[in-house]
């Protein structure tokens, strides 16, 4: 997954930007494209993601929660590069880095 990308660069992560709305742990989002949530959206896993903030210091995602937080009841807008993940037979899109705006 993650470690596929860093190994294979020729993989080019898409961009996202929108509104990331974190799960309890801080570990997975649902990126809608507007700050209240009530537009379209998907969930993105963030596990193992290096992200930045403000501070555009990048941070192995390896060690817990993201500029995004915990609170499920507040939104961040964020830049996502993801890519696209296929094993065992199934497919979903992984987030690979995170920036905070």
């Amino acid at each position: 997954m993650t470690a596929t990308w860093l190994l294979n660069r020729d993989i080019r992560p898409a961009t996202l930007e929108g509104w990331a709305w974190p799960n309890s742990a801080g570990n997975t989002v649902w990126l809608t494209e507007t700050p209240d949530g009530n537009s379209k959206g998907n969930g993105f896993i963030l596990a193992g993601a290096r992200w930045t903030s403000a501070d555009n210091v990048w941070r192995d995602g390896s060690s817990g929660p993201t500029c995004v937080g915990t609170n499920t009841m507040a939104a961040t807008h964020v830049q996502l590069g993801v890519v696209d993940v296929r094993a065992d037979g199934m497919s979903w899109r992984h987030a690979v880095w995170l920036r905070c705006l």
